[in-house]
């Protein structure tokens, strides 16, 4: 089935936050006390000026304003080198885990509605800014990740890309591995005939059963831009990295993605292996598939989205809702059966999805939209009931959601 597109309506810029002030974030006393709450919601927003917030609720569909208005949020923007940083940031298992000026990665607990507290902090050699968590190995207590970029070596035409197994309860590495994934043999020209000298950027890890599968794009050291309109997946045994391959698919463009957190693929109930891919200039995607058991693209499937309007607000974090189904923003759908199952565009009746990282809970979807009127919603969507709900509103002098998450 297929879905017309909305019209993207401009905005002016609104009134931010006019009764807040800017200061740094406030450091807890023990004397300080806890929420009583058994849940802790929190969203991460940031104004057009540059200020960043933590907004925190013990119930996202109580129908109430959340705002930093009146010292009601979590001024953060001090860890921050720009509000985009945000995206070097990641919720794990009750606390925040923040890159900072990438010179020091810290964990962070919120304590209350006003204030959170550094609980531990972890200096890497070098800059360190966060780029995947590999949530197929990761687990209660230790967090898998690697870092934005990797090294590239000339000498052996590779980019050594660390992984590291980061022990959440004291913050240290319990070990680091390394996957060297060779680079093209060919150097693409610009259009005036320059090289473009090309880099790999990872785009996604995925561990399914003993294989590891990761997803990379290339883009030009000359214009910075993504080049190659070719899907790229390096597969090697896992744990022990051994007889790694080279597995690509042009049909699509390339793995789509960056290196900051949000993952762009995913695998389903069959244990069939799905990628996104993105084309460089018309900025349209598509699916491809790896079946259970397979370490190649299956050619007999490719789900084109050129028709629809995937990410046309931001790259979010895609999710698996059960029974098939998964959320790639703003759509349900079936990629198995290659389907569009609904526009949550159309659902919240007229908006936009604006975060980077939603999430689950009990079965359920949790997601930001703002709304053709220029108010900003919370929405819970039913993938049963194929419905949603409208929760809290956000303070409309807000320009950005970036995490939504459940912290307890």
């Amino acid at each position: 089935m297929k879905i017309n597109k909305f019209a993207v309506a401009i905005f002016a810029a609104t009134v931010l936050f006019s009764s807040c002030k800017k200061s740094s974030p406030e450091t807890t006393s023990p004397e300080e006390p806890t929420p009583t709450s058994n849940s802790l919601y929190s969203v991460w927003v940031t104004t057009a000026a540059g200020s960043s917030y933590l907004l925190t609720a013990d119930n996202l569909m109580k129908d109430t304003l959340l705002t930093a208005a009146n010292n009601q949020g979590i001024d953060i923007t001090s860890h921050l080198p720009a509000a985009f940083y945000a995206i070097y940031a990641y919720a794990y298992e009750g606390k925040y885990y923040l890159s900072n000026d990438g010179t020091r990665f810290s964990q962070f607990e919120v304590v209350n509605s006003k204030s959170w507290k550094e609980t531990n902090n972890y200096a890497f050699p070098g800059n360190f800014y966060l780029g995947k968590v590999l949530k197929d190995i990761s687990t209660k207590d230790e967090m898998v990740m690697t870092k934005t970029a990797g090294t590239t070596n000339k000498t052996k035409n590779v980019l050594e890309q660390p992984i590291y197994f980061m022990n959440v309860n004291n913050l240290t590495i319990n070990k680091s591995i390394g996957i060297e994934i060779p680079m093209i043999t060919f150097n693409p020209k610009t259009p005036d005939g320059k090289d473009h000298n090309p880099y790999i950027v990872p785009t996604s890890f995925t561990q399914r059963g003993d294989k590891l599968f990761v997803g990379h794009k290339y883009r030009s050291n000359e214009t910075r831009k993504d080049i190659i309109d070719t899907a790229y997946m390096y597969v090697c045994d896992y744990p022990s990295l051994a007889n790694g391959k080279i597995i690509k698919d042009a049909r699509g463009g390339f793995a789509a993605g960056h290196w900051e957190v949000q993952t762009l693929t995913f695998t389903d109930d069959n244990k069939d292996l799905y990628v996104v891919t993105k084309k460089t200039d018309a900025a349209t995607y598509g699916l491809l598939r790896i079946k259970s058991g397979q370490t190649t693209f299956d050619p007999d499937y490719f789900f084109d989205l050129k028709d629809y309007n995937v990410f046309s607000n931001n790259i979010s974090q895609v999710q698996k809702l059960g029974d098939g189904k998964v959320y790639i923003s703003p759509f349900v759908i079936d990629p198995a059966n290659k389907k569009i199952v609904a526009d949550l565009r159309i659902l919240v009746g007229g908006g936009e999805s604006k975060t980077t990282m939603n999430f689950m809970e009990n079965g359920k979807l949790y997601d930001v939209f703002k709304t053709d009127e220029s108010k900003w919603f919370v929405y819970e969507y039913d993938p049963a009931k194929n419905s949603v709900k409208r929760g809290a509103e956000i303070d409309p002098g807000i320009s950005q959601v970036y995490h939504l998450n459940k912290l307890r």
